[in-house]
């Protein structure tokens, strides 16, 4: 089956391309939202957060920040002027964090439905080693998605609960709350919009993407809309999310693509009438090179009219280092065949988005997780229930190598950075044999998965890994 772009697209995207051949990786020029912010949830939320007793202080500004390094080695100035203006002064904040990657892991106290969640810093250092910080950071309740800036320097976490996102800012290395109570401006007193992912803008360190953006009210929330919208950071860390969008029915895996002008996610055209029947297009292709992103192209995948192949557990998308090659799951509950994984070719200049091959295997269930190696020819693809695999990818055919046994995986995360690359980091949020929760480092090889490490994580008490990001 082949899908084709218009003309007009397919002009539109090779302008994109050449255009974004001389875009550095931190493009400070990009244009920044004036949306305002609905300041009085600001304020109730920031009254609310908590500091812990022992792992946080309160600090004074450091006198210029730490470098951080990216996803393809560079390394931004650290007097580029990139949260200049911000002030530790009176914020909540973690101080003295050892060398290394920071990892963001939200925690949950599965034993007290009622405990405040937290967020865990971790360092991650290239030999693979991972450090338990024991400082945390407490906020909203059932923590949805955590994610960083395109430069490791801001991270965001999203509560499935309050509709609220949390903004952190690190200076040097000293990481703070910089703003609590984040909402969609505009809104009725008692709605709320909650966002089931949070995706870096690749190429602007002051831009996040919100995904799913279902309205909620009191005590009810419809998984009928949602959408893609845009967050964006100044240098005091103050953050604002700008109402327009692109609209989409139960969005999820948004995904930039090599180059990060274009990004891919799947989701609904339209959304369900009350006859609750939807149009089959349920994958799309945007432009990100806007101030909010604008769909270009919607795709049929699945073709299954009333019932879109992707559901919400579908957290990520396969890509090569090239985006040539892209690896999709289907994991409906509503749909004919879930657990069915399609492998698509990506030819922006020509032919647009085609199916090359699809598979499916009852040893896999339905993935939630999928990453490929960046020559694309060898997939790794997990789902939250202890079923995985090495997967071998090529253009007419994709085959079953090596079972992958990691219990109750939430998420697996592809790591790009040397010394990791082609590596994936793995979260076992709690094992079935003694309730730890672990986190692996294991290298993408075409054998299957290689461990380079995998650090037990206690936390304290009952609490367990939900949710994590890395910087």
């Amino acid at each position: 089956m082949k899908y084709l772009l218009t003309p007009t697209i397919a002009a539109l995207l090779l302008f994109i391309g050449c255009s974004s051949s001389g875009t550095t990786e931190h493009d400070e020029d990009t244009l920044v939202n004036d949306t305002a912010t609905d300041e009085t949830a600001d304020t109730a939320a920031d009254d609310a957060a908590t500091p812990t007793d022992d792992t946080t202080d309160t600090v004074a500004p450091d006198e210029a920040a730490d470098d951080i390094l990216t996803d393809d080695g560079e390394t931004p100035d650290s007097d580029d002027g990139f949260l200049s203006g911000f002030d530790t002064t009176g914020k909540t904040c973690v101080t003295d964090i050892p060398d290394g990657r920071i990892v963001l892991a939200t925690a949950n106290d599965y034993q007290d439905d009622t405990a405040p969640w937290r967020v865990w810093v971790l360092v991650l250092a290239d030999d693979g080693t991972l450090t338990d910080t024991g400082k945390y950071f407490e906020t909203d309740k059932k923590l949805e998605s955590i994610g960083f800036n395109a430069n490791g320097r801001l991270a965001a976490v999203s509560s499935w609960e309050t509709g609220f996102v949390t903004l952190f800012a690190l200076v040097g290395r000293t990481l703070c709350i910089a703003q609590t109570g984040i909402v969609l401006p505009n809104l009725a007193e008692s709605e709320r919009v909650i966002f089931d992912q949070i995706t870096a803008d690749p190429l602007d360190p002051h831009r996040f993407y919100l995904t799913y953006g279902n309205p909620i009210t009191t005590d009810e929330y419809s998984h009928y809309s949602g959408g893609i919208y845009t967050m964006t950071v100044d240098d005091t860390g103050h953050a604002e999310i700008a109402t327009d969008h692109p609209a989409m029915h139960v969005p999820t895996a948004f995904t930039p693509l090599p180059g990060g002008m274009l990004a891919v996610a799947l989701g609904g055209k339209e959304f369900f009438s009350d006859e609750l029947t939807a149009g089959p297009d349920d994958l799309a292709v945007l432009d990100l090179s806007g101030d909010t992103p604008l769909v270009l192209q919607w795709y049929d995948v699945w073709g299954t009219p009333g019932a879109n192949g992707a559901g919400p557990s579908v957290k990520s998308i396969g890509v090569s280092a090239d985006g040539d090659y892209l690896l999709i799951a289907n994991s409906s509950e509503y749909a004919e065949d879930p657990g069915l994984i399609k492998l698509l070719s990506n030819d922006e200049f020509a032919d647009g988005i085609t199916e090359l091959v699809e598979f499916s295997d009852a040893a896999l269930d339905s993935p939630d997780y999928l990453v490929l190696n960046n020559a694309g020819d060898t997939a790794v693809v997990m789902n939250g229930y202890f079923k995985g695999a090495t997967l071998a990818v090529t253009d007419e055919a994709i085959t079953y190598v090596k079972k992958e046994t990691h219990d109750l995986v939430q998420p697996m995360v592809k790591l790009y950075r040397p010394p990791f690359a082609d590596h994936v980091l793995i979260s076992s949020f709690r094992s079935s044999n003694d309730e730890s929760a672990s986190i692996t480092v294991a290298e993408i090889t075409a054998a299957g998965l290689v461990e380079v490490s995998s650090t037990p994580v206690p936390l304290t008490g009952t609490f367990m890994i939900d949710n994590l990001a890395v910087q």
